[in-house]
């Protein structure tokens, strides 16, 4: 009896030093609990007992942080969208494309080509240019005149690399005249080729740039073929700017760095306006009829534009080729035209050199060309 009362006092004693938590009541913050120091986890938070007064209980809880969910990247990559691509703009003409008006007319033509002439001549690019004219005694007076007025303003309009001497035109009645004035003006290395080429037209380019007062009298030009005198300084004063930009001349076969209609058109073109802008003569009446005539010849009527590249007597490129130059600076105006010999001046091939220049693909312009060349005039036949 004495053993058993001695184990129930036993159990009895365990059962003193157990904590009561279980028996509490549902743990919460305020609740009485039994023993400063325990904890328990309830409703997303860990409490803890403390002691407050005189009694136990359970503090305001700490809240239990939820883990981060780190996301696995995919074994396979995401595949990239495929861009949709930009449709292609399908123009029902050519002059929707570029923009340009087609003309049904030649006047509203050389009216657009002269106003943006007009409005480019404005403005001296090279207004530091000299022009020294030597010319010999009882050369005509009318071309003394016509070739100093010409050559002045040319060569002060355009933008070129600056020189360093003033710009020389010698007007001569006979060769020896004309040797000597190239080598008192410091052309002593190409004196002779140039007095020797100075019989074969009644002008040449350069510089020095050179009329034959001789043969241009003789042949009575001043009367028959007045326009064509008129142009002529400006002509091959422009001549001189083209190579000077360009870096180089186009050669008379055609394989060069440009076509002959864009050598010698241009430059008929630039001849009449000069005229024009001096009232010399009429750009949209006498100029621009002499370029019609001679575009209009048995040699070059029956051509495309594209087929005009030579110089050698085969076709005319000066007329057809100052059509051509009105019809382009019409449509762009004269920067960008000139811009074409800029860019020839960086070695681009032509027709990238017109592409850049204008933004007009060569082979659509000599498209559009043809669509109107019987409008403009020069009807091919």
């Amino acid at each position: 009896m004495l053993k058993r009362l001695s184990a129930l006092g036993t159990v009895l004693a365990l059962l003193l030093t157990l904590p009561l938590t279980p028996l509490q009541a549902a743990v919460k913050a305020g609740a009485t609990c039994s023993k400063a120091g325990l904890k328990s986890v309830a409703s997303g938070k860990t409490f803890t007992c403390v002691k407050s007064g005189k009694k136990f209980v359970w503090d305001m809880g700490v809240a239990i942080a939820k883990p981060t969910v780190v996301s696995t990247p995919s074994a396979t990559p995401t595949a990239t969208p495929t861009p949709t691509p930009t449709p292609e703009i399908v123009y029902a003409t050519l002059w929707e494309k570029y923009k340009w008006s087609k003309p049904s007319s030649s006047a509203s033509v050389a009216t657009a080509a002269t106003e943006k002439f007009k409005a480019y001549a404005a403005t001296n690019r090279s207004a530091s240019t000299t022009v020294k004219i030597v010319a010999q005694d009882g050369v005509d007076t009318t071309l003394l005149k016509w070739v100093t007025d010409g050559s002045t303003f040319v060569s002060k309009v355009f933008s070129y690399p600056q020189l360093t001497a003033p710009f020389v035109a010698v007007i001569a009645k006979d060769k020896v005249f004309a040797e000597k004035a190239y080598n008192d003006n410091g052309y002593t290395q190409d004196a002779k080729s140039l007095a020797d080429y100075f019989d074969k037209a009644p002008a040449h380019g350069g510089p020095p740039n050179t009329y034959n007062n001789t043969m241009i009298m003789s042949k009575g030009l001043l009367v028959s073929d007045k326009v064509g005198i008129m142009q002529m300084p400006g002509h091959e004063t422009f001549h001189f700017i083209q190579k000077s930009i360009a870096g180089k001349s186009a050669t008379p076969d055609g394989l060069g760095i440009a076509p002959q209609w864009f050598w010698e058109g241009p430059s008929v073109f630039i001849g009449l306006q000069a005229a024009n802008h001096l009232a010399l003569l009429d750009y949209a009446t006498e100029g621009r009829a002499f370029s019609v005539k001679r575009a209009t010849g048995a040699d070059v009527k029956s051509l495309k534009l594209s087929e005009v590249t030579k110089n050698n007597g085969s076709a005319d490129p000066y007329g057809i080729g100052a059509i051509a130059t009105e019809f382009l600076v019409a449509n762009v105006g004269m920067e960008k035209f000139m811009d074409i010999y800029n860019n020839l001046g960086k070695n681009m091939k032509f027709t990238d050199a017109f592409k850049a220049g204008t933004g007009v693909e060569l082979a659509d312009f000599y498209t559009m060309f043809e669509e109107v060349r019987a409008d403009l005039g020069t009807p091919r036949s």
